[in-house]
């Protein structure tokens, strides 16, 4: 089963780019956290989860929240529609 894309934003953050991907893979959820430099470089974290709830928790926890927190908001919301439309609910 191929990764199909739930959710993602993007927020500038003075110097850097905050890239936040939701992915739906083989029944489990992919969160990517990319935070792109200036120069180019890239550090990307990847946590895969079973819970919608572990995608809630993981994107409050990033250091970064408060200043992308409406993004986030939005993107959780269009998560937990996708979620619900792919299980008929």
């Amino acid at each position: 089963m191929a990764r199909i894309l739930l959710t993602e934003f993007s927020s500038k953050l003075g110097s850097e780019t905050l890239n936040v991907r939701v992915y739906r893979e083989a029944g489990s959820f992919i969160c990517e956290r990319e935070v792109v430099e200036r120069d180019g470089t890239s550090f990307t974290m990847v946590l895969p989860v079973r819970e919608a709830q572990a995608v809630r928790k993981f994107l409050a926890a990033d250091p970064h929240y408060a200043e992308v927190r409406p993004a986030a908001v939005r993107a959780l919301q269009n998560f937990e529609r996708a979620v619900r439309t792919s299980h008929g609910k």
